[in-house]
């Protein structure tokens, strides 16, 4: 298993593995259902410190888990996103539907 969850009240981290292709999706995907059963989630973090390459289906595990929350008022965070997965990022257009972690650690150490 090369990626890592840990629900901490109703946030869900995600580390992502190193290739977020089809198969690691789908398992991620399944893993995190099972970890949305176990406890309320409002907010999820998806950690890219490891990621160096993304397909279709990990952008579609991004905006699948945003459908999910959006109806519960929830929110999707990207963390660690390097020059490269933010281009990935941008051209999919999830930075319309995702926030940066950076970006709310950053506001929240201001004033």
């Amino acid at each position: 298993m090369e990626y890592e969850l840990r629900l901490d009240h109703d946030w869900l981290w995600i580390g992502l593995p190193a290739e977020l292709d089809h198969y690691q999706a789908e398992q991620i995907r399944e893993a995190v259902k099972e970890k949305m059963q176990e406890g309320y989630v409002k907010y999820v973090v998806f950690d890219f410190e490891k990621t160096t390459l993304m397909d279709s289906s990990g952008i579609g595990l991004i905006a699948g888990r945003y459908r999910t929350l959006a109806v519960r008022g929830g929110q999707v965070y990207v963390s660690n996103v390097s020059e490269n997965m933010k281009r990935v990022l941008t051209l999919a257009g999830l930075y319309r539907i995702v926030t940066p972690w950076e970006e709310v650690v950053t506001a929240g150490t201001e004033g």
